[in-house]
């Protein structure tokens, strides 16, 4: 599978710990991109990815994750076989189920979801 022109991915980030599970998704999204660019963290130069401030509600915790589509394009150059084994039928399924298997691997208790914006 090819995949070029893939526009930003918006996800949604649910947790009932934001401070933990932030930084578990922060330090692995660093991660991968040290794994992809060669490139240490860099807190100023944020065009990769941004997890939005949290809106909390009854003990939970929702914020936005925009990853950008070149990040995630290189990510599948790197990891395609991983993605391509990961549950769901299109690519962005498949992408956010790895991801998500990603984030828990670490111990991150939060929940992902392609968010609405991205299936209109």
């Amino acid at each position: 599978m090819t995949v070029t022109g893939i526009g930003t991915f918006i996800l949604d980030f649910q947790t009932t710990n934001f401070d933990d599970d932030s930084k578990i998704v922060m330090k692995m999204l660093c991660d991968y991109r040290a794994s992809v660019h060669g490139e240490t963290h860099n807190p100023q130069n944020q065009e990769y990815y941004t997890l939005d401030p949290p809106v909390s509600s009854a003990g939970w915790s929702f914020a936005k994750l925009f990853i950008a589509g070149q990040f995630v394009e290189k990510l599948y150059q790197r990891y395609s076989d991983q993605i391509e084994e990961s549950r769901g039928k299109k690519f962005e399924d498949k992408f956010v189920s790895w991801f998500a298997r990603g984030l828990e691997l670490r111990n991150c208790q939060a929940k992902i979801k392609i968010a609405q914006e991205m299936r209109i």
